[in-house]
């Protein structure tokens, strides 16, 4: 004879086979605002950080270029000389990325 245990067991697991499919769906409709949220906050992290990464680059390629001016120039100069030679060349270089 089957123990009554076993039975009802049984009709528990059952039971709890026919309505975790509800209770996913339940889930995930609640859920989901939760995660475009999270998704939305996400994608504005990263493009702010990627902006920030751009202008970062940018300062460390004028720092260069600076450098190099100073290590080319000749002695004598001033680096009031070399500061405006500087920027007259990154207005060049923009005003031919513009161009270009």
């Amino acid at each position: 004879m089957v123990d009554r245990k076993i039975i009802i067991g049984a009709a528990i697991a059952t039971g709890a086979v026919l309505l975790v499919p509800g209770v996913a769906a339940a889930l995930a409709r609640a859920a989901r605002p939760l995660v475009k949220a999270a998704v939305k906050t996400g994608a504005t992290a990263y493009e702010e950080f990627r902006h920030a990464g751009a202008e970062t680059f940018e300062h460390i390629e004028d720092i260069v270029a600076e450098i190099r001016a100073e290590m080319t120039e000749p002695e004598g100069t001033t680096v009031e000389q070399t500061a405006a030679d500087v920027e007259r060349a990154a207005k060049e270089a923009e005003a031919a990325a513009k161009a270009g």
